[in-house]
């Protein structure tokens, strides 16, 4: 005899089976789509359908007011998987990216993006050592000084520099225009460098039709700086105006490093971290700052110290989630994290996808088998286990695990299941008024058709009553058919619509007009899954004779009264729904 347990565990598989192949196709999908931030126009394009999809999906079982695994359900769980593994995939949460050099005005914002939402990680990651050979000196802006004064203080810093034994120094300046001077420049980083003292300089890019074209050093200086001493300057600013992160080469081509990537390849011999963005943390004790040139009484800070030069003007002064940071500092930063194996990284998307479909896959099994309370309970588990699963990889490992997808995937689900089971509660208890078609009427919506034998009838309605008081909308002749109307064709409409068949065998067996009902019930079974529930009555035989085709629905036994437990049964078949006690 088969049984509810079967029917229910095969259903979860189908779901299983037909998710799972959907949801590799989204892996190779994602992989040719690419990212919102570089591709917008085509994960929007893929998207909007996406959400067109599960919306004219879910509305009819908002409609229909219940939740089964099967039928329309199936595809739009489907539908809903593939919509946040995209999402997730393509990162269209995080809005784009504008490239920064600190020099031109604000980007423009992204509505799209939630990043700031995520902020929170930086408060649970662990901070960066100490810097204690790093100094920052932020000059005064050279704007309306000539090019020779630009190059007059820069030699005079790399004077000092060589004087105090400095590590090396860096220029986060613009070196645009050509001077006199520049031989002379030369000359004195060649001194540098013969005395060990690196000398490092930041061009910047341009963006033409598209693409980023780099500005050249002036010639004379670029005659004595090899590429492997220039870095871009180049930062990225998100669609909230924060800067969280610098490319560690230009736009991916890692013979072009960044200024922060060539300064931390100086300060350590050991391999830097694989990573095409350094999403820096701070450190445990802030950076060394001069602002202003240095003078006798702060000089010696220079000793056994790398010195990172570059402007506080306002134009190169960016929001950072640690706040208002120069672009110098920005950098020093992002190459101390560098060199100190510092940097955050990102939990690949390929994690996300079977993530997010796991968790929802057991929304949809506990809503199945245990109903509101324990989907709701199950919901809150998932969630807060997202969330401690994030601050501790986050602190133990500075690995940035983005909650928005499952947390929003999750939640979403959770009420549209919940809001199902709700509806249907709803509709049970205030039935809908008939309907009046060409046809005549349309029954109202009926949770169960009772069909039963007259010799049954004293109990049959002792049954129904009992049922309603469930809040159960029972279908019984008895108190459903219109005087003066065909009753067959009430029969035919009722048992059409109706999502449950309860076909109940008495002390007298199926009856005469029972047994085509039946028939009726089973066939709709095969065509829309009615949920056939065989119900034996007090005074049924101990074996009784049941159709062959009735034999391999499980029945529920009531031969022992009407008590709680089986009612509960006789319930779960109904709603699908288990009752709770």
């Amino acid at each position: 005899m088969a049984s509810v347990q079967p029917a229910l565990r095969r259903e979860q598989l189908r779901v299983l089976l037909t998710s799972v192949p959907v949801l590799l196709g989204a892996y190779f999908l994602v992989g040719r789509v690419g990212s919102f931030a570089d591709r917008p126009l085509i994960v929007a394009t893929v998207l909007l359908p996406l959400i067109v999809v599960v919306i004219a999906l879910g509305l009819p079982l908002a409609r229909e007011g219940r939740v089964a695994l099967g039928g329309g359900f199936l595809w739009f769980f489907v539908a809903y998987c593939l919509l946040f593994s995209i999402a997730a995939g393509t990162r269209v949460l995080e809005g784009k990216r504008t490239i920064v050099q600190g020099f031109e005005s604000e980007s423009p914002s992204n509505v799209l993006g939630l990043r700031r939402l995520g902020d929170w990680h930086y408060r649970v990651a662990p901070n960066a050592p100490p810097t204690n050979d790093l100094l920052v000196i932020e000059l005064p802006s050279f704007q309306g000084a000539s090019v020779d004064d630009a190059r007059l203080t820069e030699m005079g810093l790399i004077a000092l520099a060589t004087d105090q034994k400095a590590k090396g120094i860096a220029f986060d300046l613009d070196l645009d225009g050509t001077s006199p001077v520049d031989r002379v420049l030369c000359f004195r980083v060649q001194a540098a460098e013969s005395v060990s003292v690196p000398v490092v300089f930041g061009y910047l890019v341009d963006a033409q039709s598209g693409v980023v074209v780099r500005r050249h050093l002036p010639p004379d200086i670029a005659a004595c700086v090899p590429e492997s001493r220039q870095g871009t300057l180049v930062g990225v600013k998100e669609f909230d105006g924060l800067v969280r992160m610098v490319p560690t080469s230009n736009v991916g081509d890692t013979t072009r490093r960044s200024f922060s990537y060539r300064i931390a390849r100086l300060l350590t011999s050991a391999r830097l971290p694989d990573v095409s963005f350094a999403q820096f943390v701070v450190p445990t004790s802030p950076v060394t700052t001069i602002r202003g040139l240095p003078t006798e009484s702060n000089v010696a800070l220079l000793r056994d110290r790398f010195v990172l030069v570059g402007s506080d003007r306002q134009e190169d002064v960016h929001q950072t989630p640690f706040g208002s940071m120069s672009g110098v500092m920005i950098h020093a930063l992002a190459a101390h994290s560098l060199r100190s194996d510092h940097v955050i990284r990102r939990l690949d998307v390929r994690w996300v996808m079977p993530a997010v479909f796991a968790m929802c896959y057991v929304l949809i099994l506990l809503q199945a088998q245990g109903g509101l309370r324990p989907l709701l309970t199950g919901a809150g588990l998932i969630a807060t286990a997202i969330i401690v699963s994030a601050v501790v990889a986050m602190r133990v490992q500075l690995l940035w695990i983005d909650v928005s997808y499952p947390l929003l995937a999750v939640g979403t689900l959770t009420v549209l299941l919940a809001g199902g089971a709700r509806l249907q509660r709803a509709r049970t208890l205030t039935p809908r008024a008939p309907r009046t078609t060409i046809d005549g009427p349309t029954p109202a919506r009926f949770d169960v058709f009772l069909s039963h034998n007259s010799a049954d009838k004293p109990t049959v309605i002792a049954l129904a009553e009992a049922l309603r008081e469930r809040k159960l909308h029972v279908w019984l002749d008895a108190w459903e058919l219109v005087p003066g109307q065909p009753w067959q064709v009430a029969l035919e409409q009722v048992i059409e619509t109706v999502p449950s068949a309860a076909v109940i065998v008495g002390s007298d067996g199926i009856g005469p007009w029972e047994e085509p009902e039946m028939r009726a019930c089973i066939d709709q079974c095969v065509q829309r899954k009615l949920a056939v529930i065989p119900v034996l009555l007090p005074g049924a035989p101990d074996k009784p004779k049941l159709p062959l085709f009735l034999r391999s629905y499980t029945w529920v036994d009531l031969r022992g009264g009407l008590n709680t437990e089986a009612l509960d049964r006789l319930e779960w078949g109904i709603t699908g729904i288990k009752p709770r006690r």
